[in-house]
């Protein structure tokens, strides 16, 4: 960890002449509580859900590159990732502006899968789906489909065609997370977002499909889909977004499909007042203990306040309620878990 550390800061200090580098500190305070059925202990904790260090600058008026860190996960290199990079970093990559209608960027980047949900900061995520983080009341979901947290980061490359400046489309290949270095598994995608109304609604599509990271017969599939609309003094927006795994040697499959609604109120000089609801169901076929296929069902609803005190500065407080609630095994209550997060978030450029 202290390497890292070090070169990071070699990397900023060389650097620190040009572009723009960025500090992003979440910190909070998390209670969770669970009822009996979920079998889970109670949690209480002071932790920081986010600390980045992000650079981006300029080689040229055609080359453009980003490297993003983060000091709140261990840095050691990444296990069964497809690559040999460090938990910590999270982008590294160049992006080469060959025309005014095609880029092509190449290192460590997003998947463009997850739609308005996936590209939200993590550091602005209360209530996140289960297609987002496979978990609920009751622990880790028992599919073998890719989470989109496990799509955040990837090794490989995107080329995108700018359409009109309001809309672009993207064919992204990386290697699939969880394959081993030297693993041809692969995942190829495409992706188109929009802009429509002056900007006023903003659209996200992809579609993705790629081989199991263990068996190249064994099939990913992903979909999503979403916009964000402002109008009036509102803020709304809606995703769906789905992952499957079709296991080839029972031709079983495993699934989970989200659906999140967000509406926040703008019209406030220091207030952003927020609700949010997400349902989920997780379809499992091939799970080697036959009492966990089935489907289980989610329902989470939250409520986010936020408080910037400072109307020019990238500052604020924030407390947020959650509820979610699973449908087990037919025969037994269902599982639910009551989460309360109070804490501050600072973005502020170091360069300025």
């Amino acid at each position: 960890m202290k390497k890292f550390l070090f070169a990071t800061a070699l990397t900023v200090a060389s650097v620190a002449q040009a572009g723009s580098l960025n500090l992003d500190l979440r910190a909070d305070h998390d209670s969770v509580t669970y009822n009996d059925e979920a079998g889970q202990d109670s949690t209480n904790k002071y932790y920081f859900k986010t600390i980045r260090l992000n650079y981006e600058g300029k080689v040229n008026e055609e080359l453009s590159f980003r490297l993003r860190a983060a000091y709140n996960k261990a840095g050691t290199a990444t296990a069964g990732a497809g690559d040999n990079s460090q938990t910590a970093l999270e982008f590294a990559y160049l992006t080469h502006k060959m025309s005014d209608l095609f880029s092509l960027t190449v290192g460590k980047i997003g998947s463009d899968h997850g739609a308005i949900e996936s590209t939200t900061s993590g550091a602005d995520l209360y209530l996140t789906s289960q297609a987002y983080t496979k978990t609920g009341p009751t622990g880790g979901l028992l599919g073998q489909y890719l989470s989109t947290s496990n799509l955040l980061y990837v090794l490989g490359a995107k080329g995108t065609f700018t359409v009109t400046p309001d809309h672009n489309i993207s064919i992204i290949a990386f290697k699939v997370p969880g394959s081993t270095a030297d693993s041809e598994a692969s995942v190829t995608g495409l992706s188109w977002k929009g802009a429509f109304l002056d900007k006023a609604l903003k659209t996200h599509v992809s579609y993705h499909m790629g081989n199991g990271a263990t068996n190249s017969a064994d099939k990913h599939e992903l979909m999503s889909a979403g916009f964000v609309w402002s109008f009036s003094d509102f803020a709304a927006g809606v995703d769906f977004v789905n992952s499957s795994f079709k296991e080839d040697a029972s031709s079983e499959k495993d699934s989970v499909t989200s659906y999140i609604a967000k509406i926040a109120y703008t019209g406030l000089e220091h207030w952003t007042p927020r609700l949010e609801i997400i349902s989920s169901e997780e379809k499992v076929e091939t799970n080697a203990t036959a009492a966990n296929n089935g489907t289980n069902k989610y329902m989470g609803y939250g409520a986010v306040l936020e408080y910037k005190p400072f109307t020019e500065t990238n500052f604020r407080y924030h407390v947020a309620y959650n509820y979610t609630n699973q449908e087990v095994a037919a025969g037994t209550a269902d599982a639910n878990a009551q989460q309360i997060i109070v804490g501050a978030r600072l973005y502020a450029d170091f360069l300025k």
